[in-house]
């Protein structure tokens, strides 16, 4: 078993720019914790949801700057009610990040400090970790997996299971999936008939014999061993999510270059030995919005024939929007926002995205983001809503 970092947090000042505001806002919101779900301090640059919601800090950024950067959440909610919230943990994007976790016991109100997993950054094997997969194996254990990089260079993915609901955490055996075999995995980890799991990412630069679309591995031992990668598109594309419906697999994949405004589908009928991949008729909808960030779908745990999408538009003002389409055509149709983020002249507070949702108790759900500087500190933020 392998030695998790707890970070602590309870120094309160820093003097990098920006960071002291981000500071209060989010001790604030950790002092009034124990008290429940409060809404987040007025703060010009907070996100507010239009219908009201209550929108706050989840994960409050540490005061290590080394951490303070906390970015691209997953989250999975195991059967004895404990959330896990998986995100990358760093001092920005692109160099140094770490693949981290957090607790809640008590239905998404506190979450524990962040636990690194494994470190990255200068002069360590890899200098980056840049996304994760999240997800439940058959027998209840958490997966995790995240991929190490530096630069388009060099590339591995490496991955853990927790059987105590995110406590401890055991590596599993990814040697098929690297070094430079693949690139990113993202989104969510899905179990297939029998003891199988399937997991989805993107290729890098650097990776053979692919260096540009998507790909997926199986696991025929429920997440202990990860199977070769294969080869599910080859678009100009990234950060996929995979979705179980009944006996479809469903890839939702963000588009690059000149789709960055639109997202894809790669469809499979037979567990993923053949795909077939369309546009999407999800889109941007916000005055000045040019792209959509990381994909979120799910099946509605109350509509089981309807699929669920979330979509944040960028640059700010941001946009959290939800789709719902039938699961057989896709064809979404927008149902409202969930997140409005302000543009504020010079505000330095402008890196932000990636909703995933997590189902809890009758039709309420946590929606998780991030929302912070873009070099410095950044919490992960989260929507109490209904389905």
């Amino acid at each position: 078993m392998n030695c998790i970092r707890l970070i602590s947090s309870s120094r309160l000042l820093n003097s990098r720019s920006g960071y002291r505001l981000t500071r209060v806002l989010a001790v604030l919101v950790a002092l009034a914790g124990a008290r429940g779900a409060i809404a987040a301090p007025e703060v010009p640059w907070a996100g507010k949801a239009p219908g009201g919601e209550v929108v706050r800090v989840a994960v409050e950024p540490p005061a290590n700057p080394r951490y303070a950067h906390l970015a691209w959440p997953k989250a999975v909610r195991t059967a004895d009610g404990t959330v896990v919230l998986g995100y990358q943990a760093g001092t920005h994007h692109g160099d140094a990040s770490c693949p981290a976790v957090s607790r809640s016991t008590d239905g998404g109100k506190t979450f524990t400090p962040p636990q690194v997993l494994k470190e990255f950054g200068p002069g360590l094997e890899y200098s980056n970790s840049g996304n994760m997969a999240l997800g439940l194996a058959h027998d209840g254990a958490v997966v995790l997996l995240s991929h190490g990089h530096t630069g388009n260079k060099t590339n591995h993915i490496f991955g853990w299971r927790s059987a105590d609901s995110g406590q401890t955490w055991t590596p599993v055996n990814t040697s098929a999936l690297g070094p430079n075999k693949t690139g990113s995995a993202t989104g969510a980890v899905v179990m297939l008939p029998g003891r199988k799991l399937m997991v989805v990412g993107h290729y890098r630069e650097g990776s053979t014999p692919y260096q540009v679309g998507i790909w997926s591995s199986i696991s025929e031992d429920d997440g202990l061993t990860w199977g070769e990668p294969a080869l599910v598109n080859n678009l100009n594309a990234g950060e996929p999510v995979v979705v179980r419906h009944q006996d479809r697999l469903i890839v939702f994949i963000r588009g690059r270059g000149p789709a960055k405004d639109r997202q894809f589908a790669s469809i499979s009928d037979d567990w993923g030995k053949t795909w077939r991949t369309e546009l999407l008729n999800v889109q941007t909808l916000g005055a000045g919005a040019t792209s959509l960030a990381h994909p979120f779908a799910m099946v509605n745990p109350h509509q089981p024939e309807e699929i669920l999408a979330v979509t944040f538009e960028r640059p700010l003002p941001g946009r959290a929007q939800l789709w719902r389409a039938p699961a057989k055509t896709l064809n979404f149709k927008h149902d409202r926002t969930l997140v409005e983020l302000p543009r504020i002249p010079d505000d330095p507070h402008t890196d932000f995205g990636y909703a995933w949702v997590v189902p809890m108790e009758g039709r309420r759900a946590l929606v998780f983001y991030y929302h912070g500087l873009g070099r410095g500190s950044c919490p992960i933020w989260v929507i109490d809503t209904q389905l």
